[in-house]
């Protein structure tokens, strides 16, 4: 059984269940609770935060229910093992909250996107290359069909971003880049009826591989910055009315 090592300070504050939150949240980042580890019991919370069991166990419902913490009836609370998709919630409401689902949105995407090709670049391995090429022709595949369904087309373009996001290797911008995708391509969502957008895509997915497998840094950054440039345009155009 994991080693029960955390210590709290008593709180002051009025926001109690906030402030046990936000408590757990700096314990984390500051490695003094650890992936797998059993959280102190709700007695030794209670004595530490000097809170009463009501707060504790509130603030306990929203840590399960945000995926921080993993409650196990009998056996005590623990610190999830790895990010559950819970987590990524919160950070899903707020950019969907705060982007006006155009250029800011647009420019978060580039950010993601650059990044995680790049280190496609870097840790791709033959398997990650054989996702990605079934996706890429997946994807081609359907889009010059004759019958073609707007949420298949998009299904089919996300599942191409999430074998790149998957050839990362890194389980955090996995999942921040589907996150940011998923939102994206809800956005977008209509434009990929258009045959015109459905041949540039088929492009884009053929010169972003190219680029990637060249390993050149530079090249890929410059590739995806002209994809999203399209992109740009058409945001343009559905924000004015055209």
């Amino acid at each position: 059984m994991p080693e029960t090592i955390q210590s709290f300070q008593p709180l002051k504050r009025e926001n109690v269940v906030g402030d046990i939150i936000e408590a757990f949240k700096q314990a984390i980042i500051q490695g003094e609770l650890k992936p797998g580890q059993r959280v102190p019991s709700e007695t030794e919370l209670r004595e530490q935060f000097g809170v009463g069991r009501g707060a504790i166990r509130e603030a306990m419902k929203v840590l399960e229910a945000t995926g921080v913490v993993n409650i196990k009836q009998g056996n005590g609370t623990y610190i999830v093992d790895e990010p559950s998709p819970a987590l990524f919630n919160p950070l899903a409401f707020a950019i969907m909250l705060e982007a006006d689902m155009g250029q800011e949105l647009l420019e978060l995407r580039s950010l993601i996107q650059v990044g995680y090709c790049r280190l496609v670049a870097i840790h791709a391995m033959e398997d990650d290359w054989n996702k990605l090429n079934e996706a890429e022709g997946a994807f081609k595949t359907y889009a010059r069909s004759p019958q073609r369904d707007v949420d298949e087309l998009t299904k089919l373009d996300l599942d191409f971003h999430k074998a790149l996001l998957g050839a990362t290797h890194n389980p955090l911008v996995i999942k921040i880049g589907q996150t940011v995708e998923e939102i994206f391509f809800a956005s977008i969502r209509a434009t990929l009826s258009k045959m015109g957008d459905l041949e540039w895509a088929i492009e884009s997915h053929e010169q972003i591989i190219k680029a990637i497998k060249s390993g050149d840094q530079e090249n890929i950054c410059n590739v995806v910055v002209a994809s999203l440039a399209h992109w740009g345009e058409e945001i343009i155009r559905r924000e004015q009315g055209s």
